[in-house]
């Protein structure tokens, strides 16, 4: 499998990224998953988003999975390079998914690290890309929340699995009178913000997962407030997290 490591340095050589990432995890796409000890799982009641941070490159599979729901092959959300759409999130069923194809999606793969942020907006969801809006991704069908059981896998006919670094992935429905915003998403992609969630959610997020951990254990805790859910890794062997 692939070692965890980042150059400050080459963080640097790209003036587009923000954030000291530290450590962070990347499988290497055969029979990897991260499955959570407790499922998550946001209905459209409550504001929710979705962060993270990603670094592809051009040997990552063609469609990455992020995240999925345990056991059921339509709740998802991917990158893919080499054919639209770069972006899917999918929560319902195959006519209600949201895609996006935007020609600057299509870098994810290019060994630099970027951000994804996925919110809702009502029942309609809205992706920020590196801190750009790029909008509703155009379901035909309303979503009906975020549930996600897995990283790095999805569970079909066709198994997925995927080898892409994954850094800082935050879950987090929102409190009252609070939601997700471009606003929050450039905050989350520019400077010290990226370190410190809360201050731009405005709130403790409830899924926050640093892969901060270097002794190789199959445990990665949550460092959020949600009551000590841990994600834990099955089919992994050795020392996947390494400090730079």
């Amino acid at each position: 499998m692939k070692l965890g490591i980042f150059s400050r340095a080459g963080q640097l050589a790209n003036e587009d990224q923000a954030y000291d990432f530290g450590n962070y995890i990347q499988p290497d796409g055969v029979n990897d998953k991260g499955t959570l000890a407790s499922a998550i799982d946001f209905d459209n009641n409550s504001p929710w988003a979705l962060s993270f941070w990603v670094k592809g490159s051009a040997s990552s599979n063609s469609t990455s999975i992020i995240f999925s729901k345990t056991g059921n092959s339509n709740y998802y959300v991917y990158l893919r390079h080499g054919r639209t759409p770069n972006v899917r999130f999918a929560q319902r069923n195959s006519s209600g998914r949201q895609d996006w194809a935007d020609a600057t999606l299509g870098n994810w793969n290019d060994e630099a690290w970027h951000h994804v942020y996925i919110y809702s907006v009502g029942t309609d969801v809205h992706l920020v890309y590196d801190g750009v809006n790029k909008g509703d991704g155009g379901g035909s069908l309303s979503q009906e929340g975020l549930e996600v059981g897995n990283m790095f896998y999805r569970q079909n006919t066709n198994t997925f699995f995927s080898d892409i670094g994954l850094d800082d992935a935050i879950l987090h429905q929102f409190s009252t009178n609070k939601s997700g915003s471009i606003a929050q998403a450039q905050s989350l992609y520019n400077s010290s913000s990226g370190s410190n969630p809360a201050t731009a959610l405005g709130e403790t997020p409830d899924f926050w997962y640093k892969f901060d951990v270097s002794n190789g254990t199959t445990t990665i805790p949550n460092s959020g407030g949600a009551g000590g859910n841990n994600l834990t890794l099955t089919n992994f062997s050795g020392t996947y997290i390494l400090e730079h």
